[in-house]
């Protein structure tokens, strides 16, 4: 696909997203993403030749982001990636958490698929997949409290997705503190500014 392709393509898929936010999954239709992109319902098609193929590609990008995210903010920290797990992820929900762009409830729309046409959710549970299995290659004491602090800080997310996050901010810093003493990754220190900005920018490209 040539730049021109995918730089079309991107644009169609944040004008998708764009209808999503405005009036959810029930009102996704070729005709008012080509009107929120200003274009014509027959180059929708052309990227998109169906309803469904729009969905998964909006899927495939959700899951794509969830990686670009996790990426971002571990190269945040020094370490190893078993170190840098855990404080990349706690990180992650606090952006999130202040500032989730939209994606919390584009996140909620699409995953409302699971009940209509499961498959379409592939591309995120085979990241969630990577994810667990980068976790169940760590020792088993290990491991453990890692899956357990994971799990936990999905559950924060889910919460906020839902909006019922009503946990105040500072009981939420006790919580994360907690979560790193708990995963032995308490003393992973955070890269300086200008070195965190370059390996953010390598992570997210």
């Amino acid at each position: 696909m040539s730049l021109k392709a995918q730089k079309t393509k991107a644009d169609l898929l944040k004008a998708a997203r764009a209808v999503l936010l405005s009036g959810g999954i029930a009102r996704l239709s070729m005709d008012r993403v080509a009107e929120q992109a200003g274009v014509s319902k027959g180059a929708i098609m052309y990227h998109f030749p169906t309803k469904r193929a729009l969905q998964a590609a909006l899927i495939e990008d959700y899951a794509e982001h969830l990686d670009r995210e996790l990426r971002r903010h571990e190269a945040k920290f020094e370490g190893l990636p078993e170190e840098t797990l855990v404080p990349g992820f706690v990180s992650w929900f606090r952006q999130f958490s202040s500032d989730n762009r939209g994606w919390a409830s584009v996140g909620v729309q699409l995953l409302s698929q699971q009940a209509h046409d499961p498959e379409l959710l592939e591309p995120v549970r085979a990241w969630y997949a990577r994810l667990f299995a980068r976790i169940l290659r760590l020792p088993k004491r290990r491991r453990s409290r890692m899956l357990l602090v994971i799990m936990a800080l999905e559950g924060c997310f889910y919460a906020h997705k839902f909006g019922v996050d009503t946990i105040p901010a500072e009981t939420k810093e006790e919580i994360y503190a907690l979560m790193t003493d708990l995963t032995g990754t308490s003393d992973v220190e955070r890269k300086s500014d200008d070195t965190e900005k370059a390996a953010s920018e390598s992570a997210a490209s």
